[in-house]
This record gives C-alpha cells, structure tokens and sequence, in this order.
C-alpha cells in the first residue's frame, strides 16, 4: 500500500504539467472621428449612425438585442481612445464577428445620409484570445498593430 501512495504523491507533484487555459481575451474596437472639409468634429450624441455587417455575402443591419451596445457602436469621447484623447466626440465600433479564411471581417457604416464607409478588420485568433492586428477604410489600410500601435482612431472626412 505505501509504493502505491508514494507513486500517487509523485505523479501530483509534476510542475511540468500544462495547466488549463482560464479565460478569454478580446480585443476588437476601433474608434472614428467624422470630421468635415474644414477638420471640425461632426460626431453628436444623437447622430443617426447605422453599422451592417457583411456575413458571407448577406449585408445585415446590427440588431443584436441581447448587448450592451446592440447597433454595434457607441458614442464617446476621444479621451477614451489614447491617454492623449481630446473631449471630443467619437465612435467607438465593434466590428463583425463573421471573419473570412484570413480572419478577416467586414463592417459597413453610415453616418447620417453620407456615403458608407467599407471597414474591414483583420484579426489574430487563438483558442483563448482574439485581437484586431489591421484595419482597412474603403480598402485603404489605416491601421497596422505592428506600425501604430497606440492609437486606433481613424478619421473619415465628410
């Protein structure tokens, strides 16, 4: 009976053994500022502001009732963005969640009766974690984790 208890004491013993993952991390938000011709922010607490996502293929208003923020954005301030942020208004979204192969998503936005505007996001994803590493507006990239990591607030002139 003692070898058995002794080997039992042993195996528990191992500090090499992999622990399970506890958690999840994400981090997926940007920020835009709307700006007009002259540089002044357009960004309103009530500014009409629609966010579609792009679900292979189907373009889909963000309805999503069970959220804290179920259009898929928020209004804040610049402040929240950067420890440098100003007190000027911003959008902060929460892009798609349908990503393609590449880990890429795509969302669409509309403010008030403007153009909208292609937002497509790329994305790490492991297991236990999911990051925006780049950000591209209308097909330009905006946004690299790699070159501008500080600050993740775009400007979109209107």
């Amino acid at each position: 009976m003692l070898p058995l208890l002794l080997v039992l004491i042993m195996s528990s013993c191992n500090k090499e053994k992999e622990q399970p993952i506890k958690g999840f991390s994400m981090d997926r938000i940007f920020f835009i500022e709307y700006v007009s011709l002259d540089g002044i922010n357009i960004v309103k607490n009530d500014s009409p502001i629609e966010v579609y996502y792009d679900n292979n293929g189907v373009v889909q208003k963000v309805e999503r009732s069970n959220l804290d923020y179920p259009n898929g954005f928020k209004i804040t301030s610049q402040r929240n963005t950067a420890a440098n942020g100003s007190d000027e208004l911003c959008v902060e979204i929460f892009p798609s969640d349908y990503y393609n192969d590449e880990d890429i998503s795509t969302t669409y936005i509309k403010l008030s009766d403007s153009q909208m505007d292609t937002i497509q996001c790329q994305f790490h994803r492991t297991s236990n974690s999911i990051y925006l590493t780049k950000t591209w507006l209308n097909g330009i990239l905006v946004w690299d984790i790699e070159t501008k990591p500080a600050s993740r607030l775009i400007q979109i002139v209107k």
